[in-house]
């Protein structure tokens, strides 16, 4: 089965406080973004990838396609993360049946992740890596507690996630949302998302702590 990834490395990244754009600020000796290009360009179940950018951010564009081979298409992101992932399923190969969209602000994926969510995604035709929610999560209104929701419901959604091609277009052809994930425009047509559990930690850079936590990460993997 032929799968592509779209790799999302458009954001800004303003809450992590630096100019250059979030996944390019360099971690453990190289751009964020690079860690889960490798690793899903290292990925036996991936045959295409395409990398969302920044609009008007200058890159070594000539390198990354000779060190990946399977990286086809450098596709500038949109306003919102929405508008970047329509923007790369632009340019998935329409040998494509399976597509996985992450997020290059996880750079600690696995191989064996991404390997389990094409699996589920083949079966079920939409799924998601997550992890269970280990805290106790309280839903507030303007500063009181509503209520304490029972945990064992609650699951912590990550990417990548991976779709049937054709459903993940038709998503996002339905009317205008702004989804903070892709696995909720699947939800609102009726689709039943598959969990997959993590490996490992699979951290979401937002800031500079992260990014220290994130590098300490790397550093014991190696």
């Amino acid at each position: 089965m032929f799968v592509s990834a779209i790799i999302v490395a458009a954001g800004s990244g303003r809450r992590l406080g630096m100019r250059t754009p979030k996944a390019f600020v360099r971690l453990a000796g190289r751009p964020m973004f690079e860690h889960s290009l490798r690793t899903f360009s290292n990925a036996g179940t991936i045959e295409q990838l395409v990398l969302v950018v920044p609009p008007r951010h200058r890159f070594g564009k000539a390198g990354l396609l000779k060190r990946y081979p399977k990286l086809t298409a450098f596709v500038p992101g949109g306003a919102e993360r929405a508008d970047s992932v329509r923007a790369g399923l632009a340019a998935v190969s329409p040998k494509a049946k399976l597509v996985l969209v992450h997020d290059a602000a996880r750079p600690l994926v696995r191989r064996e992740d991404i390997a389990a969510v094409v699996r589920a995604a083949a079966r079920h035709r939409a799924a998601v890596l997550a992890e269970p929610a280990s805290d106790t999560i309280k839903r507030a209104d303007r500063g009181f507690i509503q209520a304490t929701l029972n945990r064992d419901y609650l699951w912590r959604a990550q990417t990548p996630q991976g779709f049937d091609l054709k459903l993940l277009k038709r998503a996002y052809r339905a009317p205008s949302r702004k989804p903070t994930d892709d696995s909720a425009l699947a939800e609102a047509l009726g689709v039943r998302v598959a969990l997959v559990t993590a490996s490992g930690p699979n951290i979401k850079i937002t800031t500079r702590t992260d990014l220290e936590y994130a590098a300490w990460l790397l550093g014991k993997r190696r």
